[in-house]
């Protein structure tokens, strides 16, 4: 069926396509979401919040990146919890919905409802705070991405590339942390902390490069893939994907690093490891 020459979707397709990617009752899922990319959707917005939650149930949890992206610069000046997310329709769909909770951090927000939707979001940055490209409160310890990787969250691609996946910047945060933890009583610690990126101030950051790291997690059969409507729905374990990027930063190896010499420079980032590596020898 089509409607204006475009597949219809409706709410159970939706629940079909969840549960084809091995999603179950009770688990938290993210979703990365493109609405209009499956086709007319039959009940909007709504009917696909219903098909994920048909899925999860009442001990389930789903959430949405509600990320700021417009005027990145100020986004800390101008943060308030009813700000519009710049990453999509459904996002904004869903904040806004009746038994959402979103949490109050000025760049990379969640929305969440269900079971475990309030202790997800209820604290971001409020301690622990990381240091990182973007700030030291979007990935900190009390973070929703941190709660969401302790309870092996699964991410859902829904009409979007392996790109669009958040927790790339989580797992570099993580990686950075432990680096410079590594070091810490260093006399050069202080040196090579300034030559990293921060917020406001560019540096060496090492940059993830989502869709290699998402082609290997599809080689070891660790990702699983169904279709609705005009689109494909891709499910990656949250555990999985960090551990593995994990892996990868600490050994090294250049293929994990997502090379964009428009905006930063690879080259001094694997330098900048490089030398880490040997004042870690030094601290031995």
């Amino acid at each position: 069926m089509n409607k204006d020459n475009k597949t219809i979707v409706t709410e159970s397709d939706i629940k079909k396509a969840v549960e084809a990617l091995g999603i179950s009752v009770g688990d938290t899922v993210i979703v990365h979401s493109s609405f209009k990319s499956m086709g007319y959707v039959d009940g909007g917005a709504e009917a696909v919040v219903q098909g994920f939650l048909d899925v999860l149930g009442e001990e389930g949890t789903l959430v949405f990146p509600t990320l700021v992206q417009k005027e990145f610069d100020k986004a800390y000046e101008t943060w308030h919890l009813n700000k519009d997310s710049d990453v999509g329709y459904l996002t904004n769909y869903f904040r806004k919905r009746e038994g959402s909770y979103r949490s109050d951090q000025a760049t990379h927000s969640v929305a969440a409802c269900g079971k475990n939707a309030k202790w997800l979001t209820e604290t971001h940055g409020h301690t622990h705070k990381r240091f990182g490209n973007m700030g030291d409160t979007p990935f900190s310890a009390d973070s929703p991405w941190e709660k969401m990787y302790q309870t092996d969250t699964k991410i859902v691609l829904l009409g979007v590339p392996a790109n669009k996946i958040t927790f790339r910047h989580y797992a570099e945060y993580v990686f950075i942390e432990e680096c410079l933890k590594s070091i810490e009583g260093h006399q050069e610690y202080k040196h090579m902390m300034e030559q990293l990126w921060s917020f406001g101030k560019p540096g060496v950051w090492p940059h993830v490069y989502n869709i290699w790291a998402v082609e290997q997690l599809d080689r070891e059969g660790i990702t699983t893939v169904s279709r609705c409507g005009n689109t494909e729905f891709k499910c990656v374990p949250v555990k999985a994907y960090t551990d593995f990027v994990l892996k990868e930063l600490r050994s090294g190896r250049p293929d994990i690093l997502w090379r964009n010499d428009r905006f930063w420079d690879t080259d001094a980032y694997i330098a900048w490891y490089q030398r880490l590596q040997e004042l870690r020898e030094e601290c031995r």
